[in-house]
């Protein structure tokens, strides 16, 4: 029976992936014949989301939502037939036991898709907002309600959009699973490549060192639930990869414009990773403004030029600018729980409530483990670092990554004859950052996958293109024993029987807990429910807070719809943290 409802999941992935890829290639039609299915996949992404946010400024996203993008998607595969199954064709026809792997590897994380949801988050606010996504339009003040409902994360519009039909309120079990079946798309060939001794180029390699962590997500990290992290990792992986591939190929005479679609698809990846977790924003722009330049000083005719930089500004600002309007309409502030250009709207959510939040976000990254230590200062930072050098997929290895290839990149380029250009190295400069800008905001582990893993791919990939210039040939045999060897000890690392045990008894996709409520009302009569254990709602009916606040109210006697006002009182909240 589980296989059964595996199948069904797997199913539901072709129908969406097809339905990505017409969309897509509506877009890079217009930009370039050459383009192949996974770049129309992932355009078709961006794309797909920012009709989202758009539609969910106006309206709940309900089935119509979904029917229209299906609707753009028959006009782009019509459009595009041609090309599209010459494309299919051609990939069967040269790597069909890729082909096969990748479905297995679709098939496996469908299989885990149908277990129980066990993140956390997923009670505490992703659930509570996917259901007021799909009831309302975006409601202004929400955030008052509970401030996490402020959190604007683009993938809950995702998970409400694939919630319906058939996996009507059962959506939190498809997307991380799909983006991860996604990513093998693009990682299995590159991986293959550097498997078959043959000459892989560095973006292969670069693309090999990223297959650690997604093969670790596929087999040991949750996929059910309303995750951000994850998404937002794969796609800013995506856009590493791609980016990472065409600044190599910089100095190649022979490529003009070929690929200048593929930085305008890069450009738009790094502008979906900001609307999926605001955590990537530095990393993003920083390579955004790589992708940039790459487009401004690419060899292709002015027009073409002046064509793709358009495109990149236009698909990012898509994006980003309904994401913004979306933040101020929930909370006041773009960039919530960061209470940065701030709006002086009705609604917005007391400077002290949103400081406070800002605060909550801080204290956990550096404080989850024993509460009782002072965030302030470098207290917290002995505590912090004992915690993350046990971490082995999200510390240990690649930061040994990192100093290896460090390591060697800087002992043959000093010692060595034959110094190989690395323009791949300038992705360091967004990785970089990012982990800076993420030490200093919440120096949580996991909301930096992004940006640790593209310093270990970048790092690690100038290693072995280094011992690519000594001429000698050993090496590739051996890095690849390496690798396999971080993995291992990554995945026989305590908890690896927690994945198993999650499906045991499990024979079709689990619906959401059921929690136990009691209602509460506010000052102004406002009824509001509240879990009578934990500060979890799930699924609750509306209005459903955490934390209870008595100042809240409505800003319109007869509807939810028009938002909610507060004083920002929830002391019930404050002793909780």
């Amino acid at each position: 029976m589980l296989a059964l409802y595996g199948a069904e999941i797997l199913l539901t992935w072709t129908v969406i992936a097809i339905a990505l890829v017409g969309i897509g290639s509506i877009v890079l039609a217009r930009l370039s014949e050459d383009h192949s299915l996974r770049d129309a996949f992932w355009m078709g992404l961006a794309i797909s989301v920012a009709l989202l946010e758009v539609w969910n400024l106006l309206l709940p996203i309900t089935p119509w939502a979904t029917i229209l993008l299906l609707c753009i998607s028959i006009l782009g595969i019509l459009a595009n037939r041609a090309v599209l199954f010459g494309r299919f064709k051609l990939t069967l026809e040269t790597s069909r036991w890729l082909f096969f792997l990748g479905v297995a590897l679709a098939f496996f994380l469908a299989v885990r898709a149908c277990g129980p949801c066990q993140y956390y988050d997923t009670g505490l606010y992703g659930a509570p907002a996917v259901h007021w996504i799909q009831t309302y339009p975006a409601v202004p003040g929400l955030a008052n309600l509970h401030g996490r409902l402020g959190f604007n994360s683009s993938v809950l519009l995702c998970v409400a959009a694939l919630g319906q039909g058939m996996w009507k309120d059962l959506g939190f079990h498809l997307f991380t699973g799909f983006l991860l079946s996604a990513l093998w798309a693009t990682l299995l060939p590159a991986c293959a490549r550097c498997v078959r001794g043959g000459p892989p180029s560095p973006a292969d390699w670069f693309r090999g060192i990223l297959a650690l962590p997604a093969f670790f997500w596929t087999t040991r990290s949750r996929i059910v639930g309303t995750l951000t992290d994850e998404p937002a990792a794969i796609v800013c992986f995506i856009a590493a990869g791609i980016l990472f591939q065409e600044l190599w190929g910089t100095n190649d005479e022979n490529q003009e414009q070929a690929h200048a679609p593929q930085l305008v698809l890069a450009a738009s990846l790094f502008s979906l990773g900001v609307v999926f977790k605001e955590s990537t924003a530095v990393f993003a722009l920083l390579a955004w403004c790589l992708v940039f330049r790459a487009i401004w000083q690419s060899r292709a005719a002015p027009e073409k030029r002046r064509l793709h930089v358009g495109a990149a500004l236009l698909f990012s600002a898509v994006l980003v600018v309904p994401w913004l309007v979306r933040g101020i309409i929930l909370s006041g502030y773009p960039l919530f729980p960061a209470t940065i250009f701030g709006f002086p709207v009705p609604w917005r959510i007391p400077l002290s409530a949103a400081k406070f939040y800002s605060l909550g976000v801080q204290s956990w990254g550096r404080n989850q483990d024993d509460p009782s230590i002072d965030i302030h200062g470098l207290h917290w930072l002995g505590q912090w670092l004992h915690s993350a050098v046990r971490n082995r997929m999200a510390f240990q290895v690649p930061v040994a990554i990192s100093f290896a290839g460090l390591a060697i990149g800087l002992f043959l380029r000093f010692r060595g004859k034959n110094r190989p250009a690395c323009p791949g190295l300038a992705l360091l400069t967004p990785a970089v950052a990012g982990i800076l800008f993420w030490f200093a905001a919440s120096p949580d582990l996991r909301f930096v996958q992004f940006a640790i893993w593209t310093m270990a791919a970048t790092l690690g990939t100038w290693g072995i293109v280094a011992l690519d210039s000594t001429g000698r040939r050993w090496h590739a045999p051996v890095v690849l024993a390496a690798l396999l060897m971080s993995l291992t000890w990554c995945l026989i690392s305590l908890g690896w029987r927690e994945p198993i045990e999650a499906l045991r008894g499990v024979r079709q996709p689990v619906p959401l807990p059921e929690v136990e409520l009691i209602v509460r009302h506010t000052v102004s009569g406002l009824a509001v429910y509240t879990p009578a254990e934990g500060s979890n709602c799930w699924d609750a009916p509306l209005p459903c807070a955490a934390y209870f606040d008595e100042s809240l109210r409505l800003r319109d006697e007869t509807s939810m719809r028009w938002g909610f006002t507060a004083e920002g009182r929830a002391i019930e909240f404050q002793r909780s943290w």
